[in-house]
């Protein structure tokens, strides 16, 4: 099965008040504003926060994460071991590095003396087909979303290839102030981030200021939940070395796929 779960933060069975009328106002409950997503088939935002995919609900839209500050509360209890005098900011720019997607801050009582601070990166998945679920979204707005699937896929490798430079570079440079970068996925990205790059010795450690907290969805009652599964840390030097030491593909097999473009006859003359 694979369909829209969960759309301006209800899930799709649920056919609460409260959820009919988020969906009339097309009300981001994480951000509580309207939706900012948007696509040129549609005139109103697409709101859809969460997807079916089989057995799995995957989060697809980054402000998910941001329910009810649940992510930001568990990592200032682990990091600071207090949510006393903490504050939070977003996108917060660094030189050469690019921008953070959210900075804890940590200061002294009643002072802007910065005790401590840590980084928060987000990594939701993403979608090929993305039309599919334009249609799936007008369909449901519609009430008429079919039972079956609808036809988009999981572009978890692009979403992972992407997110590990980054690793890398922010990593490199928390390493070096040592301070601590929080990733913040779920386990579908995460355990097929571990399979692509063979990943290995992330036993989570307080030492290692690189560290990956795991979250699901879990049911409650109507709605969902952000749950915190797992915890992980590393190095980049593990990082890197999982990166360098990738699987090389056969030689010959490449050349066998170009040999039967040439033979299709579908390459293009460039004189």
């Amino acid at each position: 099965m694979k369909r829209p779960w969960e759309i301006f933060g209800y899930p799709i069975n649920n056919v609460s008040p409260q959820a009919k009328t988020s969906r009339a106002n097309y009300n981001c409950p994480y951000l509580n504003m309207k939706c900012k997503k948007q696509s040129r088939m549609i005139n109103y935002p697409l709101g859809i926060c969460s997807v079916q995919y089989g057995k799995d609900i995957i989060a697809i839209c980054p402000e998910r994460f941001l329910q009810s500050k649940i992510v930001f509360v568990d990592i200032s209890k682990e990091i600071f071991g207090t949510t006393d005098n903490i504050l939070l900011f977003s996108e917060v720019r660094l030189n050469n590095i690019g921008s953070f997607d959210f900075v804890l801050v940590k200061h002294k009582p009643l002072s802007s003396d910065i005790e401590d601070f840590c980084i928060v990166e987000f990594q939701t998945d993403s979608t090929t087909g993305t039309g599919e679920l334009v249609t799936a979204m007008s369909d449901f707005m519609k009430n008429n979303l079919k039972d079956d699937s609808y036809n988009f896929g999981m572009n978890t490798y692009n979403t992972i290839k992407l997110s590990y430079i980054q690793m890398l570079i922010k990593g490199q440079a928390m390493e070096n102030w040592g301070k601590n970068i929080i990733w913040v996925m779920q386990s579908y990205v995460f355990e097929n981030m571990k399979k692509r790059f063979i990943l290995k010795n992330l036993k989570y450690k307080t030492s290692n200021f690189n560290k990956f907290f795991i979250y699901d969805l879990a049911r409650r009652e109507n709605i969902y939940t952000m749950k915190l599964c797992k915890k992980y840390s590393t190095t980049v030097s593990n990082l890197l070395k999982a990166f360098k030491h990738q699987p090389i593909p056969d030689l010959n097999e490449f050349l066998k796929v170009l040999k039967e473009k040439i033979n299709l006859k579908i390459g293009l003359k460039i004189k």
